[in-house]
């Protein structure tokens, strides 16, 4: 465990695996040292259910999560608040506050847990509250020394040409970040983030290259060289749960659009979902930001989480959700969530976003059974219809799930 430990709150902020861990004890408690059942004769597969769930709250700046009474994030909160109790909830578009020169004295990630999660958002429900969360480093708005947009160096925060040349877009470092809520322990010894892994490492790697495209946007032999695969991270966080380490593997890819002919941002999604496929298929080539080598074993269960910004069949990103998530042999994908909103607005049950699009995901692997699952996209008519469209322009996405009979 590496850096400055404080107290924010009633928590303690551990500088840990490249993000920041919080948990409610001390160091040498459950989650830095590995949790319950961290010895094998304690190591036993419950048959209870545990439920993962995974939002996109569009944009959740400090501004808004340091403050009460925003509108929209008292949306979001009733939203997680209507839904099952997660025991794991992984919130996307979450400015990482501590990684930018906005840093204030609380977390974002737990300003808006105290503020929001953790407070009734009517009176026939109960707050939804967490005794850890970690939130890792973001490549959204970290300079990458690439003119990747091929216009000149923009080095100046705070436009969205700086955005474009940064590793991943965000015109302030952390921006657009993410945070992994647990009311079990994280396992934050063996945390593992990807954030430096080189779009380059990863084999065919479908990168726009210089010798592939004579004009427009390109990645020249030296940029794709250094340029990161990881438009904000991936990170293996592991979580204790009745005995067994469950690896939350998470991530956000950039959404296969904004850009030309090249396919920049449809190339970097495909490998960007790829790269959790092969990774909870134990590829060889993928390495972690400590230079430690290989993916999961084939043993290990996992839930692979996020807004992946792809669906299957999308022809701008190869159809990597399909190829490498729904038809992975690691993964359990049926049944997925789905809602009577989604058939309704887009005609696709398993849609999960305003944009007609099946975006976000929570798959767990093969060691798991499905017991339900949903997406929160109320129907016509229906009270909370209006909250989750003043929310985000994302729906979360629930899977109750238990480990599987032997």
């Amino acid at each position: 465990m590496t850096g400055d430990d404080h107290r924010v709150g009633r928590r303690e902020v551990l500088e840990v695996g490249g993000g920041a861990l919080v948990t409610t004890a001390l160091a040498g408690n459950a989650a830095a040292s590995g949790g319950r059942g961290t010895s094998e004769e304690d190591c036993g597969r419950s048959d209870e259910t545990v439920t993962f769930a995974q939002f996109n709250v569009f944009e959740l700046t400090a501004e808004k999560a340091q403050s009460e009474g925003t509108e929209q994030l008292q949306a979001a909160a009733e939203v997680v608040q209507s839904a099952p109790d997660p025991d794991v909830l992984l919130i996307n578009e979450l400015d990482n506050n501590f990684q930018s020169g906005r840093r204030t004295d609380v977390h974002n990630a737990e300003a808006f847990l105290d503020n929001y999660l953790a407070v009734p958002q009517r009176d026939d429900l109960e707050g939804v509250d967490f005794d850890h969360f970690y939130a890792p480093d973001s490549n959204t708005g970290v300079p990458s020394g690439v003119d990747v947009t091929k216009d000149g160096h923009h080095l100046e925060p705070g436009d969205r040409d700086y955005g474009n040349d940064s590793f991943g877009f965000g015109e302030y470092p952390g921006q657009y970040a993410m945070a992994l809520y647990s009311k079990h322990p994280i396992d934050a010894d063996r945390i593992r983030t990807f954030r430096e892994f080189r779009w380059a490492d990863m084999p065919d790697d479908r990168a726009p290259t210089e010798d592939r495209y004579d004009s427009g946007v390109y990645l020249t032999d030296a940029e794709l060289e250094r340029f990161r695969l990881s438009s904000k991270t991936h990170a293996d966080v592991p979580v204790w749960i009745d005995g067994e380490r469950v690896h939350a593997v998470i991530t956000h890819p950039t959404p296969p659009a904004f850009d030309g002919d090249e396919n920049l941002n449809g190339r970097r999604n495909y490998a960007e979902v790829r790269l959790v496929g092969d990774y909870v298929r134990g590829a060889g080539y993928v390495y972690d930001d400590a230079g430690t080598e290989g993916g999961l074993a084939g043993d290990e269960p996992f839930v692979a989480m996020g807004d992946m910004n792809a669906e299957p069949g999308d022809e701008d990103n190869y159809d990597t959700a399909g190829k490498h998530l729904i038809e992975n042999p690691r993964i359990r994908s049926d049944p997925l969530p789905e809602s009577e909103g989604a058939a309704e607005v887009v005609g696709d049950p398993n849609a999960t976003a305003e944009f007609e699009t099946q975006a976000d995901y929570v798959l767990p692997s093969t060691e798991f059974e499905i017991a339900d699952s949903a997406v929160m996209w109320p129907a016509e008519g229906d009270p909370l219809r209006p909250v989750v469209e003043t929310a985000s322009d994302h729906r979360m996405v629930w899977v109750e799930a238990a480990f599987a009979s032997d």
